[in-house]
């Protein structure tokens, strides 16, 4: 059974309507003319008695008129014009084109006359002046009755101002004399152009009103349509076509408003006729350009782009030259200009029949659109080729185009809209097929990927000089975007993770400020866009939230992430307040800004601000969907704010902690550890909590030597778990809960193995802790694991640049922890046994030259002074007794028996050198100790390479100060010294000979031993005589540890 169509019912029934009103308008002229088969016209005369003028009869005046060239003659004066200048012209038409080959100059004035035999009787009648170029008068029986603008006989004297205008009259004796005035000194044309229609004065008012009527009716109608068809295009910016039209609408209500009844003069009444005229020929251009671009924007594939780039070309010239020039010069051309106007017209046509018989969507009201500019471009045609007035159609020609072309607009949505609803359909099965396929590539591509980034480091790290600048930023460059990779890997499994619901959060309280210390110090670290200042403006512990720390802190690293990637300069601010039961958290930037209708689609799945951003700073556009999702699942909520070029705020809002304050400590919270067996989870269970948390821990069994570790946490079960876990290893256990606890633990007992930090701590984060204690200790003297929550490659990266020898993350799996705190361990234990090995070193370095040298001296002055020879042989035996003293392993030794020494070292050296060699002493304390063989070196550097290798020689000064509780010792010469390049590496690679005696183990056993005993490293800086100074600072009475 076939069901009927109402839908093309109602098509081809609209199309009827449509056609049938484009018939009736062109056959309206003939209707008119009809209506005057009551006047007898001859030349000069026409008789209208036979016509039974009512409130609705107008008739044309058309006909021969008496003609005056170059005169503008009043009614008393043109009776006695002389009969040779009497011409007669028809009516209505321009002087300057009048038929069978009699023409006159386009400027000049004239004088038209007509006697009008009317019925008799005592009417009131009306004469109803359309258009006069470009100024004229109105007599009537002699009376001047009206007038638009000023009749000239030269351009200075006439004022132009060609508008519509009604003349009133009385004929008693049946017989109107009419005499008007003309001139036209601007336009390209003058004369009557248009028919002047007399009647009663009842219909000429009637018919100005109806005009008026449908003006301001077609007028409201093709403005409404254009605001219509503009509101359309700004929702549809990727398509041109509604603002086409809309533009095309508005081009066709100016030239309604300009033309007919002109209302233009009525709305700006004291606008210049200059004005006037340009508005007329620019909605003519706009209209041409708009329809030509609506077309080409409905179909680029059938347009030409060469034929619209000349009509966008040829409209915009002329449109030039019409603004800039008078109207007597732009005016010239413009019947020309209107006839060339006709191609973009017929092109349109040609181009809409194309689409037609490729069947494209909503043919058939293209088909009533091609009849509709059809029959408005034949009018214009035939106005312009043959001097017909056939006005009365494009009024509904162009309402009928217009109405049809938004049907077929609305036809392509409605099918669009289908299409898309289809699509989208497939897109959701897609999308899932996609997700699929990602969770897959991405699992796959960890592996090779990680290869990848730790090749690239490791050769960008270990280059060596031949490797070329180029070279290496090309690894450089690898290495980015390696990593640039494995982000987007880890986004994708996170927002997979998370679409499957399978986070696990790990709740515990969470002080917001120590979170985003941290992930301000892993951004600084980074260094990206190092111009912009980061700020945290939230006080510790006051906004303490209930959440998992490694989430918190992932919601942390996007947002900042997010905003420095579109900050170019200026400040990222975090700010917290508390809401009733919820923190709110504000990341402020100063950046570019996000455009209002992105604001809400930026936390949607694979979104970002414009596509431009996936290239200059990669991405999928997961973080913000990754954010907001995580968010939520801690039961919080975000929202962005943003101004263009000024900024963006977002504000995430997250429980606040009820279960108390970030120091308390938890009484059923579960450990941030991975199961593990008996009989380990016997000693992590509750009962074992109640302890303080600052305590030192070690078994039975435990010797004196045992490894010792510091653990710093501010988590009470983490760090209770993990004192009991390392104590069944036979280590020795101090913990902390803070940064400050911990340097007050290492200042009292230095004496560490290894150090345990949490990352993420109040007050002081435990990557600032790291950089403190690497101040004293370096990565061999004291060990430092990091443990963080956080699982992105950036916070591995900042722990190591704070100085950490390894990472661990949380959840920690016990065999991993184990493994890696007894390499550590061990590390530390082969450094303490290389610098024992190095003090025996120190102890047999005796050069052979030294001793070659100091045996000449004694045989040289053996011959001179045999008491000098003596004490020379006395101080060889002291000092090489004290050189080769192997068995003494003794930590400490009292000063005076280093003092003696190097007495010893220096009385030699001073047999050797003579008055070249200079020694004083300034000793203010000597009741201390201190390690054996730590200033004798340091004096023996000062004279080998600061003073002996000047000519002159020089002066050496040992001085001993007290200064409160600590006892300084000064080594300083006035030799050569040394560059700031030689000095600033000078404790990395110690004191080294210039001339090529052997580097010896230098100074850097000396500070490293001054560091692990005392805490205090060496001193080294340019002396005031332009030698070296060198300062020892230790405790007074020798009091080691």
């Amino acid at each position: 059974m076939k069901f009927f169509d109402y839908r093309m019912l109602a098509k081809r029934s609209f199309g009827l309507v449509c056609i049938c009103l484009l018939a009736v308008t062109l056959l309206l002229p003939l209707l008119r003319s009809s209506a005057a088969a009551c006047s007898r016209n001859n030349p000069g005369i026409i008789d209208l008695t036979g016509c039974p003028f009512d409130d609705s009869l107008n008739v044309n005046l058309d006909g021969k008129w008496e003609f005056y060239w170059n005169q503008l003659l009043t009614p008393s004066s043109i009776n006695s014009a002389a009969k040779q200048d009497i011409k007669y012209i028809p009516v209505p038409a321009v002087w300057s084109s009048l038929p069978h080959g009699e023409e006159y100059p386009r400027y000049g004035a004239a004088t038209y006359k007509l006697l009008v035999i009317l019925p008799s009787g005592a009417q009131d009648y009306a004469l109803k002046v359309s258009s006069i170029r470009t100024a004229s008068i109105v007599y009537v029986n002699g009376e001047r009755l009206g007038r638009s603008g000023q009749p000239g006989l030269s351009r200075q004297t006439a004022n132009p101002q060609n508008a519509p205008y009604i003349v009133q009259f009385k004929a008693p004796a049946g017989r109107a004399e009419i005499v008007i005035q003309a001139s036209n000194f601007t336009y390209t044309n003058g004369g009557i152009a248009n028919s002047i229609q007399v009647g009663t004065s009842k219909a000429i008012l009637r018919l100005e009103q109806r005009n008026r009527t449908y003006d301001t009716i077609r007028l409201s109608g093709f403005a409404f349509i254009g605001f219509y068809f503009l509101g359309q295009g700004l929702q549809r910016k990727e398509d041109r076509s509604s603002l086409e039209l809309a533009l095309f609408c508005f081009s066709f209500a100016v030239y309604l408003i300009t033309h007919s009844e002109k209302l233009l003069f009525n709305l700006i009444p004291t606008i210049s006729y200059e004005w006037f005229s340009k508005l007329q020929i620019f909605s003519t251009l706009i209209g041409y350009y708009s329809l030509s671009s609506y077309i080409y924007s409905l179909f680029p594939k059938l347009y030409s782009r060469w034929v619209l780039r000349i009509i966008i070309g040829t409209s915009l010239i002329f449109g030039i030259f019409t603004l800039v020039s008078q109207m007597h010069y732009y005016s010239q051309p413009l019947d020309y200009l209107l006839a060339l106007n006709m191609l973009p017209i017929g092109y349109a046509i040609y181009v809409m029949i194309r689409a037609v018989l490729h069947k494209e969507i909503g043919s058939s009201y293209l088909l009533i659109s091609i009849i509709a500019i059809g029959e408005f471009s034949f009018s214009l045609f035939a106005n312009l080729a043959y001097g017909t007035n056939l006005y009365s159609t494009l009024p509904v020609a162009a309402p009928i185009f217009v109405l049809t072309q938004g049907l077929f607009i609305s036809t392509r949505h409605a099918h669009a809209y289908e299409t898309i609803k289809e699509l989208s359909q497939q897109l959701e099965r897609k999308d899932k097929d996609k997700d699929e396929f990602l969770l897959k590539i991405s699992n796959e591509l960890r592996t090779p990927l990680n290869a990848i980034i730790n090749i690239s480091l490791s050769l960008f790290e270990g280059s060596s000089p031949a490797m070329s600048s180029s070279q290496r930023e090309d690894i450089r460059l690898i290495l980015g975007t390696g990593r640039r990779l494995a982000f987007l890997v880890r986004d994708i499994l996170d927002y997979e993770q998370i679409r499957g619901q399978r986070i696990k959060l790990y709740w515990k309280p969470i002080d917001i400020q120590s979170v985003v210390n941290i992930v301000i110090e892993v951004f600084q670290f980074l260094n990206k866009k190092g111009e912009i200042r980061i700020k945290n403006h939230i006080p510790p512990g006051v906004f303490i939230v209930e959440a998992d720390e490694h989430r918190l802190m992932q919601v942390l690293y996007n947002l900042l992430d997010n905003a420095l990637k579109f900050t170019d300069r200026g400040s990222v601010v975090f700010e917290a307040e508390q809401v009733d039961d919820y923190v709110h958290l504000t990341v402020t930037d100063t950046g570019r800004g996000i455009p209002k209708e992105r604001l809400e689609s930026i936390f949607r799945d694979y979104e970002q601000v414009n596509e431009a951003d996936s290239l200059e700073n990669g991405g999928l556009g997961l973080g913000l969907a990754i954010t907001r999702k995580l968010i939520e699942l801690h039961g919080g909520t975000i929202k962005v704010s943003s101004t263009l070029g000024r900024g963006s705020s977002f504000t995430f809002a997250i429980p606040f902690s009820q279960k108390g304050t970030y120091w308390e400590e938890p009484e059923d919270r579960q450990l941030l550890l991975t199961p593990v067996k008996s009989p380990i989870e016997s000693l992590v269970d509750g009962a074992a909590f109640g302890e303080s948390a600052a305590t030192v821990t070690r078994t039975e069994d435990v010797g004196y030597y045992a490894p010792r570790i510091l653990i710093v946490d501010d988590d009470y079960a983490n760090l209770k778990a993990l004192t009991n876990l390392l104590s069944l290893e036979n280590y020795l256990i101090s913990s902390a809960r803070s940064g400050k606890e911990a340097l007050t633990i290492l200042t009292d007992e230095r004496d560490f193995d290894l150090c345990i930090l949490d990352v993420m701590m109040p007050e002081m984060s435990g990557l600032e802790l790291c950089r403190i204690i690497r101040r004293t200790y370096s990565p061999l003297d004291l060990p430092i694991l990091m443990a963080t929550a956080g699982q992105q490659l950036h916070f591995n990266e900042a722990a190591f640049s704070a100085g950490a020898n390894d990472f661990i993350h949380k959840p920690y799996a016990w065999s991993d922890l184990k493994g890696r705190v007894k390499t550590l361990v061990q590390l530390r234990r082969s450094v303490s046994d290389r610098l024992d090995s190095e003090i025996s070193m120190l102890r047999a370095q005796i050069k052979p030259h030294f001793l070659y040298n100091a045996i000449n001296t004694i045989i040289w002055m053996s011959s001179r002074d045999n008491d000098k020879t003596r004490q020379l042989l006395y101080d060889l035996s002291h000092f090489l007794r004290g050189s080769f003293d192997f068995g003494n392993q003794e930590t400490a030794v009292p000063f005076e028996k280093e003092l003696e020494l190097i007495e010893a070292y220096l009385s030699l050296e001073q047999a050797r050198f003579g008055k070249r060699l200079t020694v004083q002493y300034d000793i203010g304390i000597s009741e201390f100790s201190l390690p054996p063989l730590i200033v004798q070196p340091i004096v023996e550097n000062a004279v080998r390479h600061g003073l002996m290798e000047k000519m002159d020689g020089g002066t050496v000064t040992l001085a001993t100060r007290r200064v409160g509780d600590q006892a300084v010792i000064t080594v300083s010469d006035n030799g050569k010294g040394m560059s700031d390049d030689k000095l600033a590496s000078l404790m990395k690679d110690g004191y080294v000979s210039t001339q090529g005696e052997g580097t010896g183990i230098g100074l850097k056993n000396i500070n490293r031993r001054l560091l692990k005993q005392f805490g205090q490293p060496l001193q080294i800086v340019r002396g005031e005589n332009g030698g070296i100074e060198v300062k020892i600072t230790i405790p007074w009475k020798g009091e080691l540890s």
